[in-house]
């Protein structure tokens, strides 16, 4: 459903209204792109012989949407690695399928963490890099090859594979491809014995992310939940995987049960080419040894895509003078600044999205005359309502004055689905969770462990509800009242903010909401989303919307926080000049810890919009 059908925009800036001063720079920019690849092909020639047949990525760690922003301090913590990410993958397979002389891209797959979702992004990438192989290729020379090289077997990792041309595995890798599970425990009972208690009020049964604290077992409405997402997800791996090595859905439901296979189960079912250590993929991988190549008893020679990227041959590349904006947005939604930690910290270690850090972003975008459009990347299973309204109100400034296009990463559910509803189109994966449209308000009552221990609390107030979201006591009948009376009031302007974003009649959002957790295929069918596909399908709606070439021609433009600090404006402010100044750095998380942000999290923002537990991925 095209939400933006239905809406008044500002119409987008054209390149004919390009000024004289602009244009001059963007053909001093055209001229300096075709000069940088003249020498860059001139130093190829010269060094000829340190080509390989095949570039070499390695997956061995966390991969991310968008490459990330590394605070310098990073790189002196003991074993941390950067993240990988899909940005700089998409960028990698585009330099291959550019050069001539190169045979195709090998994938090391050495447990990386990947998602369902992501996995699918990469399958999408790969088609897309044979399509670029197609416009270059010369006739009579065959397409490069996607070989995955299997170390270590999950869901997510088979998927990547299934989508490759072809697939190895040492010996001893099992086919650990076991479908999904999820098993949320339930505290109530352990809670009771050391004298723990919850209050809590929701908006539905399907609201469940505090369940897990009042209940002693699973409910039947979440029970129906986990059962619709797990199907949904499970048609997805088996889709995929069907697709991509030929085989019936029937076949491959029989082999997930079946799971783990050995390496030469695997082999005899047709999920791999062939089995073989690393070392042996030149010989399999020498010329000759895939179709319409001639027979060459040389060895194929690899090299790692970071030292073979500087010989690529490189392409000049149309360029517009019209840019879209990124800007993405990820963790836990809270009011004030971002945070994000370097290592696993307890309660504060999780990625923390901050209302004033992503506020700057955005007017920082509507401000800056360069940008047609904006393609906003979420990943967040929410976090303050509050915040999430704030930054709602922003987003729904910038949609009018350029084009908002929203692409949903892993999760966009609760607050993360709230700051994507002002989008004009929504773009998720099939796999990404989202949805949950519902608010939930909880509280510990400790005042019987206190007891238990000895700790005696003594309380002077002013006002009777003084300490209303403290651990001191239960809720009155009053209070819990009035908790109610905010829960649905900040229920009421989700739902309304959602009906509007999506253009469905108020009534009719409850029957998709009160909290229930949809899959991007679920939610593409109940009218919450636009489009399946990857970013950069949202990236070229993007395009369409502002209308630019969809071509590849027009570049991206990374919105950061501003230098200096941005006030709300109604309307368009001037151009400015930006750069790079985050909540990342290591004042920003250190002063976060030691002033107990779990603390202020749960005193300072009550309402929550958070999912429940989501399904884990095998």
């Amino acid at each position: 459903m095209q939400a933006a059908d239905t809406q008044q925009q500002t119409p987008p800036r054209k390149e004919s209204q390009e000024s004289p001063v602009r244009s001059f720079l963007h053909g001093l920019a055209a001229f300096g792109e075709q000069l940088g690849c003249l020498l860059a092909n001139a130093r190829r020639a010269l060094f000829r012989g340190r080509m390989a047949d095949y570039a070499v990525i390695r997956m061995d760690r966390e991969v991310s949407e968008r490459m990330p922003h590394i605070p310098w301090f990073y790189a002196y913590l003991p074993n941390y690695k950067p993240p990988l990410s899909l940005e700089s993958l998409h960028n990698a397979l585009q330099r291959i399928a550019d050069d001539p002389d190169v045979h195709g891209v090998i994938f090391l797959m050495k447990g990386p963490a990947l998602s369902l979702s992501q996995a699918q992004s990469m399958a999408a990438l790969f088609a897309r890099f044979r399509r670029w192989d197609q416009q270059h290729r010369r006739l009579g020379v065959p397409a490069k090859q996607i070989v995955v090289h299997l170390e270590q077997v999950s869901a997510p990792a088979y998927l990547v594979a299934a989508a490759a041309d072809r697939v190895t595995m040492p010996p001893l890798t099992s086919w650990d491809v076991m479908g999904l599970r999820i098993a949320p425990t339930y505290w109530k009972e352990t809670l009771t014995r050391v004298g723990v208690a919850f209050d809590v009020i929701k908006v539905a049964p399907w609201k469940t992310a505090a369940d897990s604290f009042i209940r002693s077992d699973m409910s039947e409405a979440e029970r129906d939940q986990y059962n619709w997402l797990l199907d949904s997800l499970s048609d997805d791996i088996v889709s995929a995987i069907s697709q991509g090595r030929n085989l019936s859905t029937e076949q491959v439901r029989a082999l997930i049960d079946q799971a783990p296979l050995t390496a030469e189960q695997a082999l005899a079912a047709g999920l791999v080419d062939q089995i073989a250590y690393e070392d042996q993929l030149p010989e399999l991988l020498k010329p000759g040894t895939h179709a319409n190549q001639k027979t060459d008893d040389k060895p194929a020679a690899l090299k790692p895509y970071a030292q073979l990227h500087g010989l690529l041959y490189r392409r000049p590349r149309p360029q517009r003078s019209g840019q879209i904006g990124v800007i993405s947005v990820h963790g836990t939604i809270i009011v004030g600044e971002s945070r994000s930690f370097p290592l696993p910290l307890p309660i504060v270690g999780d990625d923390m999205m901050g209302s004033e850090t992503v506020l700057q972003q955005l007017r920082a975008a509507r401000q800056d005359q360069r940008l047609a459009a904006v393609v906003l990347h979420v990943d967040s299973g929410g976090g303050s309502a509050l915040a999430s309204d704030l930054m709602w109100r922003e987003l729904k400034l910038l949609d009018q004055e350029k084009p908002l296009i929203v692409y949903m990463g892993n999760v966009a559910a609760s607050g993360g689905y709230y700051i994507a509803a002002p989008g004009r189109k929504i773009v998720a994966q099939s796999a990404t969770l989202t949805g949950s449209i519902g608010v939930v308000i909880a509280k510990p009552v400790t005042s019987e462990l206190r007891a238990k221990i000895g700790a005696n609390r003594e309380v002077i107030r002013r006002g009777d509800n003084a300490g209303v979201y403290t651990d001191d006591q239960h809720w009155t009948a009053e209070q819990r009242r009035k908790m109610e009376e905010q829960l649905f009031s900040v229920y009421d302007t989700f739902k309304q903010r959602v009906a509007e974003g999506r253009s469905l009649p108020f009534e009719a959002i409850d029957d998709i909401a009160n909290g229930r957790v949809w899959t991007g295929k679920q939610a593409l069918a109940h009218g919450l989303v636009d489009q399946l596909g990857d970013f950069e399908d949202a990236f070229l709606a993007a395009c369409r919307a502002a209308n630019l070439p969809d071509d590849g021609s027009v570049r991206s433009h990374l919105i950061t926080r501003p230098p200096s600090h941005l006030l709300a404006e109604p309307a368009k402010a001037t151009q400015a000049a930006w750069q790079q100044v985050n909540g990342h750095g290591f004042s920003a998380w250190a002063t976060a810890l030691i002033q107990g942000e779990w603390l202020r999290l749960l005193t300072r923002d009550p309402i929550w919009l958070i999912p429940p537990d989501l399904p884990r991925i095998e």
